[in-house]
């Protein structure tokens, strides 16, 4: 099959085509770029990603001592009062500060569950921001095999429209010369209308396809598009137990069904923490004076050990364990489900590569059979050997076989494309 370089030029809704010169040719590789720079979804999971590693760092304040302090002035001095047992007169301070510690010793693991659970929220994160990304690259790829196909598709078409012409206007002047009759006159005619009716549908799919792409891309659907034809190449197929094994590991849908699975257990054990009994200690410094210098010197602290056993809690922990202990069953389910969709996907994926792997040397063969076949009909035709009929009907196999590998062709990368993704390979 002829692979140009670039596209030649690219339809523009308005204005007809914009050739090479008038702007730079984006690559597959610039398109998936400029993609993931304007997708809305992957800023989206890049913030929710910034997000998790905040809450991350706030998971392990269960782990760490709580400090505060304070400091305070009387702003209304001067309320001196008698003591009643002495006599004396009293100045109330005017100037106080504290200091306190809170440590939880044992909370049922709660705290250890906490942080643990910021690490796979910020770990679902990432799965989510890489699932986002693997499915915008995925509609891009799409998009655009399915622009090269369209434009090449239009290039048989055009093809076909100028081998009929051509075959018209040779009919023509033999009619002229009453070589021909008029019914084959009439058959060259029709023939030359279809043929335009089928440019007139490519360059409509063209537009379609152009417009898919900027879409895909995060771009203006009427602005001007020149897009570089990379060379297609056919990938060997891939082992399946080894895409299956590649898909289990890497898919970040997979992995992170898995860790909301995890999440779901977590919590489900620090609620049954709440059975266990919970130990703090607490440190406070307390200080007073007259004068500033008088809080370094006076203070009064002193130190807490509490200890609290849950008792009786309205069957509220129970309830509330229960329904957590539900849930992460139910994620465990959702994982299974999961799991197993994405085998199909996977086996329908490598069935239709291997199906499409089969076809396309028989397409290759069929176009080459086809390329000889016109030429000798139109030998013969010219020779009188057979009829306008025949002529046409080689034509027509010519631009089928040629229009069947293309579309043969992208299936093929499209394929490729959707099993790299459920791979949760992000290769452009």
């Amino acid at each position: 099959m002829r692979i140009l370089p670039y596209l030649s030029a690219i339809l523009v809704f308005g204005t007809g085509w914009v050739s090479a010169q008038d702007t730079a040719a984006l690559t597959l590789d610039q398109l998936i770029q400029i993609g993931l720079d304007n997708n809305s979804d992957v800023r989206i999971a890049e913030r929710n990603l910034s997000r998790a590693r905040a809450e991350k760092r706030g998971s392990y304040a269960g782990l760490v001592p709580y400090l505060s302090t304070s400091l305070r002035q009387d702003m209304d001095p001067g309320k001196s009062y008698i003591n009643p047992l002495t006599g004396s007169l009293v100045e109330p301070p005017v100037y106080g500060s504290a200091f306190s510690m809170n440590q939880t010793i044992f909370d049922g693991v709660a705290s250890w569950y906490d942080a643990r659970s910021g690490t796979i929220g910020k770990e679902a994160a990432d799965a989510n921001l890489e699932g986002t990304r693997l499915q915008v690259v995925l509609d891009i790829k799409e998009a655009y095999y399915d622009l090269l196909s369209a434009v090449e598709l239009l290039e048989v078409a055009e093809e076909a429209l100028e081998l009929s012409q051509r075959q018209l206007e040779l009919v023509e002047e033999r009619f002229r010369l009453q070589a021909v009759k008029e019914t084959d006159l009439m058959k060259a005619r029709v023939s030359t209308g279809q043929r335009e009716a089928e440019v007139h549908q490519a360059q409509q799919n063209v537009q379609i396809a152009v417009t898919s792409l900027q879409v895909a891309v995060g771009r203006d659907p009427s602005a001007p598009l020149n897009v570089a034809r990379d060379s297609v190449s056919i990938q060997e197929l891939p082992d399946r137990a080894a895409a299956q094994q590649a898909m289990m590991a890497n898919s970040p849908a997979i992995r992170g069904q898995k860790l909301a699975e995890d999440l779901a257990w977590l919590n489900a054990k620090k609620q049954r923490g709440a059975f266990f009994p919970s130990v703090n200690l607490s440190y406070s410094v307390n200080t007073s004076g007259a004068d500033v210098g008088d809080l370094y010197r006076a203070s009064e602290s002193s130190t807490f050990l509490s200890f609290s056993v849950p008792i009786f809690t309205g069957m509220r922990n129970t309830s509330a364990y229960s329904r957590m202990r539900y849930a992460a069953l139910a994620e465990g389910e959702r994982l299974i489900g999961l799991e197993r969709e994405f085998k199909r996907q996977l086996e329908n994926t490598l069935s239709s590569l291997t199906s499409l792997h089969k076809v396309y040397p028989i397409n290759q063969e069929v176009l080459a059979s086809a390329e000889a076949d016109a030429r000798l009909a139109n030998e013969q035709y010219n020779l009188g050997a057979i009829s306008i009929l025949d002529l046409l009907d080689a034509q027509v196999s010519l631009i089928t076989a040629r229009s069947t590998l293309v579309r043969t062709t992208y299936d093929i990368k499209i394929a490729e494309a959707r099993l790299e993704a459920l791979m949760g390979i992000e290769s452009q």
